[in-house]
């Protein structure tokens, strides 16, 4: 099903506080009048307005605004918001356009559905829908009122979910109308889903089961369908799926500077050896384990090794065996399992040039999962299953889930003794950099803007910067930089230090806090840590 009439025009939200690259790769070739921007403070305001080009453009602000101008206000559920906008359009003499969020009775029922239904965060109930009409009745501003904008919530699982909010939405929309006011524009919100592991599964928090059609066609099936039972004009119908927007506009590359295997269990003699030598309890187990792999009876094979393993663990706790001990035991249950089909795949450590707290903190946070692959070596097949470690000292510092359930990622054996292989986390979009923070003082990647140009498979290079420095994180974090080199300057000379040591001080300032390479003897790289 298509849109249909020219009314229901795709209006977008960019968000004011993505960084400028990203604003300028989303608008790009985008008319100001179909997007939907909805700055909420006025740090993103301002921004906006100087980008806002000839008639027609849709500015909502959202939430209450300051006073001070540039005067925008936005209706919310408290009085007082509703009396700024009041004041402030009769102070500069103008008739305010209106609109305001319904708090919808439709529940999102997947993993970012705690801001839709009856208790979520934002949005007008019936009781102060209400309210509202009457208020702005007895101000004579009801005509004021024309747009209404809901929210399902982010990455909506179906259409049905979908077509169901929107339905009860266009309700509201013309029982609106019915009371007198001059509506002329439903906003849909967001919730145009991203297909994160390519399952195209309702069921999954990383997918979804349709596309851009899909989701366009029921939004304009469920408001056509109430308007023309209530016999109500069509509105303009607006979108403002940020997810959806800017998901693809970034790609995170980072390096793997080094990898550790997981060690390699053996049944030698000498392993043999600590294990005939175990308490007789223990060595009872140990020989139970054996015969129960010989004769492929697997639950007994899985109880024995865990029961030797216990009891192992008890017996070097007080004592009784070593470490050698404890380390043949470990050993041949890892065989064991790996006999009876129940072991974890082997897994070897990637420790790549990032902190997850920084570039990916949704991962961290919500257990959101992105699509991370290698972008090199394209033509050779994995051989390794690794998972990810930062550079941060925090144990939450890794990545060991990815898409699809898996608890390691298909990657190359590392040619180099450190570093010089790169993978790239994909579909991270803005959010990620908004919302990553300076855990173990680590800032944002270095960035580098890449446009498309003619041709196929051909980009430009519009721009590099590099990303803060150990002084920039420091300064963020409300030190004094400059002060702190100053001290730790005078400590180098009144330690014989010369200019190269001053100027090594100088250079771990102005660093980023990351691991860089430098030609070096021996094995050829040499790894520093400036910050």
């Amino acid at each position: 099903m298509q849109p249909g009439p020219a009314r229901r025009r795709g209006h977008r939200r960019v968000r004011i506080h993505l960084p400028l690259r990203a604003r300028g790769w989303v608008k790009a070739g985008t008319p100001p009048r179909h997007e939907l921007p909805r700055p909420r403070r006025t740090p993103r305001l301002l921004p906006r307005l100087q980008r806002v080009q000839g008639r027609g453009v849709r500015l909502a602000c959202a939430h209450r605004q300051d006073p001070r101008p540039p005067h925008c206000h936005r209706s919310r559920a408290g009085g007082g918001a509703r009396d700024a906008v009041v004041t402030a359009s009769r102070k500069l003499g103008i008739r305010p356009v209106i609109g305001f969020r319904a708090k919808l009775r439709t529940k999102h029922s997947g993993h970012f559905g705690s801001t839709s239904g009856e208790k979520g965060k934002f949005g007008l109930n019936t009781l102060q829908i209400i309210s509202l009409i009457k208020k702005l009745k007895s101000y004579e501003m009801l005509d004021c009122l024309q747009l209404l904008h809901f929210h399902i919530g982010s990455q909506i699982p179906t259409t049905a979910l979908l077509a169901d909010g929107v339905g009860e939405a266009a309700q509201i929309y013309c029982e609106l109308v019915r009371l007198g006011a001059s509506m002329g524009v439903i906003d849909v919100g967001g919730g145009l889903g991203i297909d994160y592991d390519g399952s195209k599964l309702g069921g999954s928090d990383m997918s979804v089961e349709y596309g851009l059609k899909e989701y366009a066609s029921a939004v304009v099936r469920a408001v056509r369908y109430a308007c023309d039972q209530k016999k109500v004009k069509h509105p303009i119908i607006c979108s403002e799926s940020g997810r959806a927007l800017v998901s693809h506009h970034s790609v995170l590359v980072f390096e793997a500077i080094s990898s550790t295997a997981s060690a390699e269990p053996a049944l030698n003699s000498s392993n043999l050896a600590y294990l005939e030598a175990l308490p007789d309890d223990s060595r009872s187990d140990y020989r139970n384990v054996i015969a129960a792999v010989v004769r492929g009876d697997y639950d007994s094979c899985a109880f024995y090794a865990d029961e030797l393993k216990k009891r192992c663990v008890e017996q070097f706790k007080d004592g009784t065996v070593g470490l050698e001990h404890l380390a043949a035991v470990d050993g041949l249950c890892e065989i064991a399992s790996r006999e009876i089909g129940v072991s974890d795949l082997i897994t070897t450590t990637y420790d790549v040039n990032l902190s997850i707290f920084t570039s990916m903190p949704d991962y961290w946070a919500i257990e959101q999962l992105f699509p991370v692959v290698p972008i090199h070596r394209l033509n050779e097949k994995p051989t390794v299953n690794g998972v990810l470690s930062d550079l941060t000292c925090d144990s939450d510092g890794k990545v060991s889930k990815f898409i699809g359930g898996k608890e390691s990622l298909p990657l190359h054996e590392m040619i180099e003794p450190r570093g010089g292989y790169y993978l790239g986390m994909f579909l991270g979009g803005a959010y990620q950099e908004a919302l990553g923070g300076l855990h173990n003082l680590f800032g944002g990647p270095s960035v580098i803007r890449v446009s498309q140009s003619d041709g196929a498979h051909c980009f430009a290079v519009t721009s590099a910067s590099a990303g803060p420095s150990s002084a920039d994180v420091l300064r963020t974090m409300q030190h004094e930089p400059e002060l702190m080199y100053d001290a730790l300057k005078r400590r180098v000379e009144d330690y014989g230090g010369g200019a190269a040591a001053c100027r090594q001080l100088a250079t771990a300032f102005n660093n980023m806090p990351y691991l860089i390479t430098t030609a070096g003897s021996g094995d050829g790289v040499k790894w520093d840590l400036n910050g």
